[in-house]
């Protein structure tokens, strides 16, 4: 894995100030969280870090390293492309920076959609993009924040019912992951 320095040089470089601003507080967010739930923070912080290192890429060479990395994209990313970021970004993570653990890739290949089953780490950088405190204030967004500090599962439902809800207001398509993920805490929230 680079080091840490270089990570950060690296994205300093290939992400808008905007982007790059957003990737240091989702990192902070994330190593506040890992702390408050014992998860491991370093590896929060790498995910945190590298969650959106494959935003910014132009539609076309988003579709070229897709080709070429084996990423499988499927009807919905068809019809709503910056769901592929994610995904994308995990094998960029790998490839560019090194990153081996599937553990922190699947932080950063979930963070969009979510999925059934989400580990720890996965919550905590789902939780930390939504969270961060540049985010635009939206509806819900102060209930998400205070219930990621007491109950991780009750926050993350609330996000992804929130979430489930502005992509139906905007007559969007859902991403069956999300769907699914929201199912899943259901039984643990309920």
């Amino acid at each position: 894995m680079l080091a840490y320095d270089a990570m950060i040089e690296k994205l300093q470089v290939s992400l808008s100030k905007k982007r790059f601003l957003h990737t240091l507080e989702v990192m902070n967010v994330a190593a506040a969280l890992a702390d408050h739930y014992q998860e491991d923070i370093e590896k929060a912080k790498i995910a945190g870090l590298l969650h959106d290192c494959a935003k910014e890429y132009s539609d076309s060479l988003r579709t070229q390293l897709c080709k070429e990395l084996h990423v499988p994209i499927d009807s919905v990313m068809q019809q709503s492309p910056h769901l592929i970021h994610s995904f994308l970004g995990a094998e960029i993570a790998k490839l560019e920076y090194k990153v081996e653990d599937e553990y922190i890739l699947n932080a950063i290949r979930y963070h969009t959609t979510g999925r059934a089953k989400m580990t720890l780490l996965e919550k905590i950088i789902f939780l930390a993009d939504y969270i961060e405190p540049t985010r635009v204030p939206f509806e819900g967004l102060d209930t998400v924040r205070r219930l990621a500090y007491l109950q991780i599962d009750q926050a993350l439902y609330k996000a992804l019912d929130l979430t489930i809800h502005y992509v139906k207001s905007k007559k969007g398509i859902l991403h069956p992951f999300t769907v699914q993920a929201k199912e899943d805490l259901e039984q643990i929230v309920k």
